[in-house]
């Protein structure tokens, strides 16, 4: 049970995923040292979690480090249940160290997945392959 008194299961999710899209559009800000981007994003997930996401990302990066926030809407399945919803995430890199996690919006899913929240970390592997894990919570 939550705090609320509501039953809830969390089960984590494994899934690695091909970035299929990607379609920066530069911008600047005068007094700045970082390069700015918007990117749209199109990332095909497979594993545990089956589908599409469709997302905008605010990317800054310069010689030390870099950063971005963006907001995601996946469609297709999460184990057994169909639906989308959508995440937010962010991420920094500093040299080799980089970290990335998110959340499910409360309340974005659709379907078989409208009741799900939790919460994710994205990372990518030596060999360059992207992982998502998710930890979610269904009511």
């Amino acid at each position: 049970m939550d705090t609320h008194g509501v039953n809830t299961s969390e089960t984590t999710y494994l899934a690695t995923f091909e970035v299929s899209g990607w379609e920066g559009t530069p911008y600047s800000v005068s007094g700045t040292n970082s390069d700015l981007s918007e990117v749209q994003t199109t990332k095909d997930f497979s594993g545990q979690i089956e589908g599409v996401s469709y997302g905008r990302l605010l990317m800054a990066g310069n010689a030390i480090g870099a950063g971005y926030v963006g907001s995601e809407v996946f469609v297709g399945a999460v184990g057994d249940r169909t639906g989308s919803f959508v995440f937010q995430h962010w991420g920094l890199a500093e040299g080799a160290a980089a970290a990335s996690s998110g959340n499910i919006i409360p309340g974005s899913g659709t379907g078989e997945l409208a009741d799900l929240t939790g919460h994710l970390t994205i990372w990518q592997e030596a060999d360059g392959t992207h992982r998502l894990k998710l930890q979610a919570q269904q009511r």
